[in-house]
């Protein structure tokens, strides 16, 4: 029956359930991660793009100059030989169409990073074809000067080429003249005016074409950016209310429970769902175990006497305040000349002498604290929560003691008792009853009468 009742009420215990919101933030963070995810892949994809599109311009403008430096120096090594009749520039010229290659390398560069249809590769072909041009005029321009020369060493590409309009009234003269003009006419300076003008529209296009592309891609950057700033925007965001939320529900209420454990007091019914069954749990078995304590207490022992408790419900006080390490305060209480009292008074005189002292400590002392006869004239008092900070209470408390001991009924005189205190901040134990025991000897010591605070420095003077 019981456990039902217990069982209907958590039921009954309403707030937020922190797996669930647990599981809530997971998915979230989890969906938003995704996001980014997949906005950072559509970035980087993006980046390349824009890396191609320069690599592409780079390698379009390189090949662009390539063919125009190429184009140059076949010109120059043509007109150098044909002026000179020096055949290195000849053989220069060989090697730069037979191995250097520089046009077709050019070419096939731009091949390799342009379609088809893109009109850089377009244009950077037309300009090739006109070197081509260019480079017939120009070996025809060497064979005619070889023929000037009448060099038994002709190169067989050169040997090969043949002598157009040429008879055996031709002079060398007229030969050199007809190889200049072809190298310096104004159809020859046509085909170079269009290589570098080709050459430079190749670099035109290329340029919107990859300017074209900068911009879709810097547009498309500048949104998945802002995106990508949002969404860790919003990270944060998750991130601060989820430590927001499992700050005020279970940590700031675990510190409560802690401080209300330690305390040894009832938990605070607050935080997430899970917090506050715990503190019901909790509640019901401190409530249980205080009516158990309260039994317990109702069933000890009082001394028959003064009406007190006596030495057993001593001891199960400070055994309960051992297991709860509580802070105490213990105060061994001795009545001074009691042997003088009964020798002075009877035995019915010392009787009266207790039933007073314990009446007056019980009025003196916190409802909270458990004062106890645990020997013939020796008594004891149990301070729960107490600490050192309140020694100079206890030895006012003292004072008013003594003070009203002076005039207690049937004038039985003298009584006045010593009273040695010791503080413990984890509840009763063997060393706070020899602390409390040695400050109650100085007191007997100074002459009776009186109070001392255990000090810790009484332990380096024995």
């Amino acid at each position: 029956m019981q456990d039902k009742q217990n069982s209907e009420k958590q039921h009954s215990v309403t707030g937020i359930n922190i797996q669930f919101l647990d599981i809530f933030f997971i998915v979230l963070t989890a969906i938003v991660f995704g996001f980014i995810l997949i906005i950072s892949a559509t970035v980087n994809s993006r980046f390349h793009a824009v890396e191609h599109a320069i690599a592409k311009f780079v390698i379009c403008e390189q090949s662009s100059e390539l063919i125009k430096e190429s184009s140059n120096y076949l010109t120059d090594r043509a007109r150098l030989f044909v002026v000179t009749h020096k055949e290195m520039y000849a053989q220069d010229y060989l090697e730069e169409i037979n191995i250097a290659k520089r046009q077709e390398k050019a070419l096939e560069n731009l091949e390799k990073v342009c379609s088809e249809k893109d009109l850089a590769l377009q244009r950077l072909k037309i300009a090739i074809e006109q070197c081509n041009s260019l480079i017939k005029m120009e070996l025809y321009a060497i064979r005619l000067a070889y023929q000037v020369i009448n060099s038994e060493n002709i190169p067989p590409q050169i040997a090969e080429i043949p002598i157009r309009g040429i008879d055996e009234n031709t002079t060398s003269k007229q030969l050199q003249e007809t190889a200049l003009n072809n190298l310096y006419s104004e159809g020859y300076l046509i085909y170079k005016t269009r290589i570098n003008e080709n050459c430079r529209l190749t670099i035109a296009a290329i340029e919107n074409q990859i300017k074209d592309e900068l911009n879709m891609n810097a547009d498309e950057l500048g949104t998945n950016i802002q995106r990508l700033r949002f969404l860790f925007l919003l990270l944060l965001i998750v991130n601060v209310i989820l430590f927001i939320s499992f700050a005020y529900l279970i940590i700031l209420p675990l510190e409560n429970f802690k401080n209300s454990i330690k305390n040894d007091t009832k938990l605070s019914v607050i935080g997430s769902l899970e917090c506050k069954q715990l503190a019901e749990s909790y509640n019901e078995i401190y409530d249980l175990k205080a009516q158990n304590e309260q039994s317990l207490l109702k069933k000890a022992e009082y001394d028959a006497l003064t009406g007190i408790l006596n030495r057993r419900a001593f001891d199960q006080i400070c055994q309960t305040s051992a297991d709860k390490k509580q802070q105490i305060a213990l105060l061994l209480i001795d009545m001074d000349n009691f042997k003088c009292i009964n020798d002075n008074y009877g035995h019915a005189g010392g009787d009266i002498a207790l039933q007073e002292l314990s009446r007056i400590l019980t009025e003196t002392f916190r409802t909270d604290d458990y004062v106890a006869r645990i020997g013939g004239d020796e008594f004891s008092v149990i301070m729960p929560h107490c600490g050192r900070q309140s020694a100079y209470i206890i030895k006012q408390k003292i004072l008013s003691v003594n003070e009203k001991l002076l005039n207690i009924k049937d004038g039985i005189k003298p009584v006045s008792i010593s009273v040695g205190v010791a503080f413990s901040k984890n509840g009763y134990n063997d060393e706070l009853f020899k602390k409390a025991d040695k400050a109650l000897y100085i007191v007997k010591e100074k002459g009776k009468r009186g109070c001392e605070i255990y000090e810790e420095n009484y332990a380096t003077e024995e």
